[in-house]
């Protein structure tokens, strides 16, 4: 079977300012950071990061939206996009904190967002 290439994109928008992740999984994984400050970050990925991203996409499940309450105090302080793609597939997720505190459907999504920040982090 072939092994095809998998892009990530994760951009996370705050009260100051947006983080942006891309990650290439290829021959040569990378991780990419940028921030509002359009400082970019690049490094390799080694092959135990490579594995952790994997098997966090193999756990991504669909979000199914329940019905909650309004609340006018639940503001939420950071929104998220989350792009995966491949040949084959192609997923893309949006979410903000206040989805993710009053649910747990989103459960899976934010623990590969999670990741990504974290290796992201080790770049700078």
């Amino acid at each position: 079977m072939k092994t095809y290439p998998i892009a990530i994109e994760l951009t996370v928008w705050f009260d100051l300012g947006l983080s942006q992740y891309e990650i290439a999984l290829d021959e040569t994984p990378t991780i990419s950071v940028k921030k509002t400050d359009d400082v970019l970050h690049t490094k390799g990925l080694s092959l135990a990061e490579v594995d952790l991203l994997i098997e966090a996409i193999k756990t991504l499940k669909v979000p199914v939206a329940e019905e909650t309450e309004a609340n006018v105090a639940d503001k939420s302080s950071s929104s998220y996009e989350l792009i995966v793609e491949s040949a084959h597939f192609s997923l893309d997720y949006n979410w903000e904190t206040a989805d993710s505190e009053s649910s747990t459907v989103f459960a899976s999504v934010e623990k590969l967002a999670t990741l990504i920040e974290v290796l992201g982090v080790t770049s700078e």
